[in-house]
């Protein structure tokens, strides 16, 4: 018996291959093959071949996928290309796509597909399982949504309740009316939150009215989840995932030149916030020491804080309503690392210049400067969320750049303050 290789091993073979050898290979698969290889590509992969391809082979790809994961391919063609491409289609599968891409990428109504089993509330378990005989597509079944006459959503049914029941009961009689559904208007981080609460393997997706249009699998949501966290990573770095498909330099630089242009300017003030204070600094030029170890713990706490933050509301751990409870607790972690690094740079302070106040100098300015980093490291993603701005935004270069600002301002107006108090 021959033995077939799986289309994720197929991926990895087209990924190790040279460029110019991936559509050739490609096109040596049959269209089964080829819909299943293209869904385990990277997105890069996936448009670079995309490209490539024929819109001939590209429809008869499409029309072997579920139809969230063809919509998907389509909307990464040229206008051109996907106008081709689903005029080549079956007309009720070209409806389908053309009616999914009206929806917003990121959205409930983006990530679901059409693909579903809905049936009446009134027929009986026998009635159903013929139905599912005639209905269903290969693929996996999750659960059986009942329906009334109009499509509206009211109950779910698990295949396996299904199979066992009576064949003379009616499915309003055994469906679960405790559902969990999305409207298409819902961001896709939240229904994922939503299918991991819940444990779901599918959550129906549904318009105003409560009509069933589409539902998103669990599949999906694995995606979603992975999209998010890359998403949250590279903006942690001041960048974004397009980085990853731009060939360019240039195009690299622009992605990345906004955020460093950000973080030079509050260089700037920092130079500045020196400059004002160099009067103290040359009072004691071993204030000079210690201004990378302020500002770098600075930095430090604050990507911490607004590290656990970001993560928090993304999954679900925070929410807006704990700003106060997430603040408190932060403060009180702030106020135990203040205390610790304060006594040891202070001591080693001390010990360097043999002075007392510089010791108390730089150990209280560490202190107070943990402890704002912080709060600000919390607070400003909260703030963020609130304003509806993507809080992972708020993390990275502009909180390390933030808090180097508060740390030295703090610094230098303690050394200030003290020098003048002892004379």
């Amino acid at each position: 018996m021959k033995k077939r290789i799986h289309p994720a091993d197929i991926a990895d073979i087209l990924r190790n291959l040279p460029s110019d050898k991936r559509k050739p290979f490609f096109d040596s698969l049959d269209s089964e093959v080829g819909a299943k290889v293209l869904r385990q590509l990277d997105p890069v992969l996936e448009f670079d071949l995309l490209k490539k391809l024929d819109s001939s082979v590209i429809s008869e790809i499409l029309d072997e996928m579920p139809s969230d994961d063809a919509t998907d391919v389509v909307a990464g063609l040229s206008k051109e290309k996907a106008g081709q491409v689903l005029k080549l289609m079956a007309k009720e599968d070209s409806a389908r796509i053309q009616n999914l891409l009206k929806y917003d990428s990121k959205t409930a109504g983006g990530i679901m597909t059409t693909d579903f089993v809905a049936l009446n509330a009134e027929i009986n378990a026998e009635q159903a399982i013929h139905l599912l005989r005639q209905r269903v597509k290969p693929g996996p079944i999750h659960y059986v949504y009942v329906v009334d006459n109009e499509q509206r959503l009211l109950g779910v049914l698990m295949l396996k309740k299904l199979l066992v029941s009576e064949p003379d009961i009616r499915l309003k009689d055994i469906m679960n009316e405790d559902i969990v559904s999305v409207k298409t208007s819902l961001d896709q981080e939240e229904v994922a939150r939503l299918v991991s609460k819940y444990d779901l393997l599918a959550i129906p997706v549904v318009d105003e009215q409560n009509y069933l249009i589409g539902v998103v699998t669990v599949d999906d949501i694995i995606d979603v989840l992975k999209e998010e966290a890359t998403e949250d990573i590279f903006k942690l770095g001041g960048t974004d995932d397009e980085e990853l498909s731009k060939k360019s330099i240039f195009n690299v630089s622009r992605i990345r030149l906004p955020w460093l242009i950000v973080t030079l300017f509050e260089g700037v003030i920092c130079a500045t916030v020196i400059r004002f204070f160099q009067f103290t600094l040359e009072r004691t030029i071993a204030l000079a020491f210690f201004i990378p170890v302020i500002m770098g713990m600075g930095g430090n706490i604050g990507i911490q804080s607004s590290t656990i933050v970001v993560r928090g509301l993304a999954t679900g751990r925070i929410s807006l309503s704990q700003i106060g409870k997430v603040l408190f607790k932060e403060i009180r972690v702030g106020l135990i690392m203040g205390l610790v690094c304060g006594s040891v740079v202070a001591l080693i302070a001390y010990l360097l210049e043999k002075t007392l106040l510089l010791g108390a100098v730089v150990g209280i300015s560490m202190f107070i400067a943990i402890i704002v980093a912080a709060t600000m490291g919390s607070l400003i993603p909260l703030i963020f969320k609130r304003l509806k701005i993507d809080p992972a935004v708020a993390s990275g270069p502009f909180i390390t750049s933030s808090n180097d600002i508060v740390g030295i301002l703090i610094y230098f107006s303690l050394a200030n303050l003290l020098f003048r108090i002892a004379g």
